[in-house]
């Protein structure tokens, strides 16, 4: 697997197929690259498709990262600048989301369009007046959790993590040992991500000057926080269509790949990407 070289870390990196336009794939928080294993073979049919892991996570090392979105969203541009691929179509994940967003906005001409299921910017309920209890009452919970992961109690952490983002009592309970033992693994990473305003708030007046297209997703199992911020940010962008996913919760690329992949690509069609 290739290893890019940047101004301040490596960036361990992937492509697949050669058809088509470049699709970027951002992974969220507590996971890495491999969490899109399911949906990569049926995208890289029709487009190519570059996957990577942000700094901390997989196999891409750890390096300063104080303000977690803001290295993220450099760390990204900087890694398509070195493989002089762009402009992109970016699909992310949760925590991706606000990269994304960002990078639209200072960088235009390395993305094409964004594709984005389920951003917990929490803080963007907090700000309306309709939702402003129920955001706040997640910000206060997002510093629970945090506290919780400095106190040494990683594993509870992360549980509650699990929970907040599932609608299903005992979520944690039905994930692999593995899979939890790496979630906690990674709550000290998550906490750092979460204690960035960055990664739960956009600047004022950003989403309303973001002209390129872009697909806003959430699951119709996943908790209905989520699709408020989806409708939140409809409201407030120009250029957006906004999809649920049925059956599927805060990981369709997991659970529904091919249904994802499918929205996915009738998305990228009317930007001009053939299929096969």
């Amino acid at each position: 697997m290739p290893l890019a070289h940047l101004a301040e870390t490596d960036l361990f990196y992937e492509t697949r197929g050669d058809a088509g336009d470049p699709v970027v794939l951002v992974h969220g928080s507590l996971v890495d690259r491999s969490v899109w294993a399911r949906l990569i073979p049926l995208l890289s049919q029709s487009v190519t498709v570059l996957t990577y892991d942000r700094r901390g996570f997989g196999a891409s090392p750890s390096g300063a990262t104080s303000r977690p979105v803001k290295t993220d969203v450099a760390d990204l541009a900087h890694l398509l600048e070195a493989l002089d691929l762009f402009p992109v179509h970016l699909i992310t994940h949760s925590y991706g989301g606000s990269v994304a967003f960002r990078l639209a906005s200072e960088r235009p001409e390395l993305v094409r369009s964004l594709s984005i299921h389920e951003p917990p910017l929490l803080g963007l309920l907090a700000d309306q007046a309709s939702t402003a209890t129920e955001g706040h009452r997640l910000l206060d919970e997002v510093s629970t959790i945090c506290d919780q992961v400095r106190d040494g109690k990683s594993v509870e952490a992360a549980r509650e993590v699990v929970e907040v983002f599932s609608t299903e009592p005992g979520a944690w309970e039905r994930l692999p040992p593995s899979t939890r033992e790496e979630f906690a693994g990674r709550m000290n990473r998550w906490r750092e991500e979460y204690s960035d305003p960055d990664s739960l708030r956009l600047p004022p007046g950003l989403l309303s000057e973001l002209m390129l297209p872009i697909l806003l997703t959430s699951g119709s199992e996943s908790p209905r926080f989520l699709t408020d911020i989806r409708h939140v940010l409809t409201a407030q962008l120009p250029n957006v269509t906004e999809l649920q996913l049925p059956g599927a919760g805060h990981a369709p690329h997991v659970t529904h790949p091919s249904e994802y992949a499918g929205l996915l690509l009738s998305f990228l069609l009317e930007r001009n990407v053939p299929t096969h």
